[in-house]
């Protein structure tokens, strides 16, 4: 089962996360940084502590989605929610971030994360 470390930024949307996860198998540790920082500066440091605590992969709630090509790059795409779509923020991470990245909410319109969020409150 790989290990995923999820960075936990206060919004609702980050319980979604961690139940899609879940729901697709991974094993779940949480990762909230102490100070306000870039996005870029934040999956860096989350990379690095999934590499001190052995987590194959990282994850934030971020509207995105990452795709690898047939050379094993990876590339961030617009969310399907492109109303939601935050892949411009993520564009300029190293592939060393970009390649450990998953974006759960990436596939969901933000309609589809209320009502999942709607639901794990029930």
């Amino acid at each position: 089962q790989d290990k995923v470390l999820v960075s936990m930024d206060g919004s609702v949307d980050c319980g979604v996360v961690v139940r899609i996860l879940q729901q697709q198998g991974f094993a779940v540790q949480t990762f909230t940084a102490e100070n306000e920082i870039s996005t870029a500066e934040l999956l860096q440091l989350l990379a690095d502590k999934a590499a001190e605590l052995d987590c194959a992969f990282i994850a934030t709630g971020h509207f995105a989605r990452v795709d690898v090509d047939s050379n094993g790059l990876s590339h961030v795409l617009p969310a399907a929610d492109r109303d939601a779509d935050q892949s411009a923020l993520l564009a300029d991470l190293p592939q060393s971030v970009l390649a450990k990245l998953v974006l759960p909410l990436g596939d969901f319109t933000k309609a589809d994360v209320e009502e999942m969020l709607a639901q794990t409150a029930e």
